[in-house]
């Protein structure tokens, strides 16, 4: 029996048991997330720690929050990832900047219908010359780049255009209803009433008015009497106090002032210890008319016109360790031809691998000088604040999924791209068999039709495998070790998607009837022939006469699926002005099939059978082969770990896919001459 979770609870946030239910918990997250200027807020260090001591089997995080810190924000969102409990995400008010990104980590997001959710690209401030600000323009693309696949592993949106929103500058506002629309939550919940939904704060970022306005809950107006001219120059009735209204006026006042000036002193706190600082703080509060924005904006050029930064612990400051992990990373992808800009800026630029684990140890705190290559690489990978290993992981990672890109398959031109969210057997349901629709007479019932389940089920297998980079390989300054290798598993990941897409084709496994995928009872299995005009007419006829109960469903041929061996021949008979195969030797009979159909070849084919070809229906219209993977991320993943096995570290690559023939309908076989 999982235990209680009540105690759990500190400062803005809490984790406690729901109600009467000792299995579930629920997080609620209703602050700015890291240290922040604004009140209290929600750090990762006690987040994480509190709920990794969660035994729950349902987990509800309810979220509230303006954003803050974008390190906190990634860690707090990989911890409720992690956790083994279904999780649910609520978004009662405010998801904003990096509590976006938080909110993503649920198996399934609501969101309050008025409630807001926001997006955009991480930023920050710096104090320095122009090579400070490039380094920091580096370090927010790479905060850019790392958010941006949690946000497409949710939404099932290509990385590059969830890139194109974090880089473009603009902040992007959804109502719910616009993140349903828009596939950044999966359900819409009842109004939450909220502080946060009915006072935004404006001081902060810039609300479109159409959207503030439509989630503000609106106040009932007051009470009022309409006089006339004459009637207003008299005095004012009896039940309204004047003085009360006044009185009141005034409290509002002063206690608008109150909190500018408390929000002046939470934005400079973190450096009051900047000579000339207390005048500037003391000058803005006493000026009524200067809001937060404008205090901030002159605490921050207090702040620069000093030569040095008062504060290098700051999060608004770029530290040493940051631009080494920068710079050290930019380096070493130059290095393995994965980036192709070489800044000539860039203080790592050319080091070694064991040069830059030395850095890295550095960076830590740990001395190197008495430390000779062998202890160095093996301080780098063992010491627990080194980034080393890190750098070799992100390198590595790239370099993967370069490879996986550059992968030359065709399997995706011919089949469905499906979404599993397990692995657990599913039913997809029989979209061809959709019946014809019947005549309605004038005051007749429309009647039913029915859409069930085919029978074909698909489920995800993993596949994967792993490889090792060695002390010995970093000393030797190997870098493809960690780069030709990832690049070349990449391809193997894709690949062995390909080999289980035609090995459908190849196999001739049976469908749920018992009946094999090409078959004289499913009327998809010609007469052997060669690739001619005639053998593709016949597919072609054959496919738009397969009938669904009484239906004829007109299938076109799209594909012609063929040994690399009969490619030539497939691509004569695609764009032949006459006919291919004819009998007679000056044929002028018109080719009847000519660019009707497109071809894709595989010597996959060739090495199961240089004579059989296939054709199939478009995929996009209709259900051929499902290619499907877990939660639609059709990239292979990179895991690292220090080795135990072997002496360096280890990478274990992994793909969730499962592949499937859904209809024979669509699908022709033709066995060759």
């Amino acid at each position: 029996m999982p235990k209680p979770v009540s105690a759990f609870k500190a400062g803005p946030y809490q984790i406690r048991a729901a109600a009467n239910d000792e299995t579930t918990a629920e997080v609620l997250i209703y602050g700015d997330i890291g240290e922040s200027w604004w009140g209290e807020s929600v750090d990762a260090k006690s987040f994480v720690e509190n709920l990794q001591e969660v035994d729950a089997d349902y987990l509800t995080v309810r979220i509230n929050s303006y954003g803050g810190s974008v390190k906190d924000g990634i860690a707090i969102h990989n911890a409720i990832k992690r956790h083994p409990a279904a999780t649910t995400v609520e978004i009662d008010g405010m998801a904003v900047s990096i509590a976006s990104l938080i909110a993503m980590a649920g198996d399934t997001v609501q969101m309050a219908e008025n409630a807001m959710l926001m997006i955009h690209a991480p930023w920050s401030m710096a104090v320095g010359n122009a090579v400070d600000m490039r380094e920091m323009a580096d370090v927010l693309d790479m905060h850019a780049d790392s958010m941006a696949t949690s946000y497409a592993a949710k939404t099932g949106k290509p990385v590059d255009e969830i890139l194109d929103i974090l880089k473009d500058g603009k902040d992007h506002w959804f109502t719910a209803a616009d993140a349903l629309e828009d596939g950044w939550i999966d359900e819409i919940s009842g109004a939450v009433e909220l502080d946060a939904a009915a006072s935004l704060n404006t001081t902060r970022f810039s609300i479109p008015a159409a959207m503030a306005a439509a989630i503000t809950p609106k106040k009932e107006p007051e009470a009022m009497t309409i006089k006339t001219d004459q009637a207003a120059k008299k005095e004012p009735a009896d039940n309204i106090n004047v003085a009360d209204i006044e009185e009141a006026a005034k409290a509002k006042a002063l206690k608008e002032d109150r909190e500018r000036r408390e929000g002046i002193a939470k934005i400079a706190a973190p450096f009051m210890q900047y000579d000339g600082m207390q005048e500037v703080v003391d000058a803005c509060k006493d000026d009524p008319s200067i809001d937060l924005p404008t205090a901030q904006a002159k605490i921050l050029a207090k702040l620069g016109s000093g030569a040095e930064p008062i504060n290098k612990n700051a999060d608004v400051v770029v530290d040493a360790r940051d631009k080494f992990k920068a710079g050290a990373s930019a380096a070493l992808l130059v290095r393995s031809g994965v980036a192709k800009r070489d800044d000539t800026a860039n203080n790592y630029r050319g080091h070694s691998l064991v040069e830059l684990a030395r850095a890295a140890l550095e960076q830590a705190g740990t001395r190197t000088d008495t430390m000779d290559k062998m202890a160095i690489v093996a301080a780098a990978f063992t010491h627990s604040t080194s980034d080393f290993t890190n750098l070799l992981a992100d390198v590595a990672h790239k370099s993967m999924l370069m490879g996986h890109e550059e992968a030359e398959e065709t399997f995706q031109a011919w089949t469905n791209r499906g979404v599993l969210t397990d692995f657990k057997p599913m039913s997809r349901v029989d979209l061809n068999a959709f019946p014809s629709l019947l005549e309605v007479r004038e005051g007749a019932e429309f009647k039913s039709a029915t859409v069930g389940d085919r029978g074909e089920q698909i489920q995800l297998a993993t596949y994967g495998r792993l490889f090792s980079i060695s002390r010995q390989a970093i000393i030797n300054d190997d870098l493809a070790a960690f780069t030709t290798i990832p690049r070349k598993m990449g391809r193997a990941a894709i690949r062995t998607v390909g080999d289980l897409a035609y090995a459908v084709l190849t196999a001739n496994g049976n469908m749920a009837d018992g009946t094999a995928l090409f078959h004289a009872d499913h009327s998809n299995l010609l007469t052997g022939a060669g690739i001619n005009t005639g053998s593709i007419d016949a597919m072609r006829v054959k496919m738009a006469k397969q009938k669904s109960g009484d239906a004829t469903l007109g299938i076109r041929l799209a594909n012609l699926i063929v040994p690399v061996a009969l490619e030539g021949s497939a691509n004569v008979a695609r764009d032949s002005e006459f006919e291919v195969g004819a009998s007679t030797k000056n044929n002028t009979t018109p080719n009847s099939v000519r660019g009707t159909f497109e071809v894709i070849s595989d010597a996959r084919l060739d090495a199961a059978s240089a004579t059989n070809w296939y054709g199939t229906a478009n995929a996009a219209i209709h259900d051929t082969v499902e290619v499907a993977y877990l939660d639609g991320n059709d990239q292979p993943y990179l895991e690292q770990q220090n080795g135990w096995t072997v002496d360096g570290t280890e990478f274990k690559v992994r793909i969730d896919a499962g592949v499937k023939a859904l209809d024979h309908l669509t699908m022709a076989k033709n066995p060759g001459a």
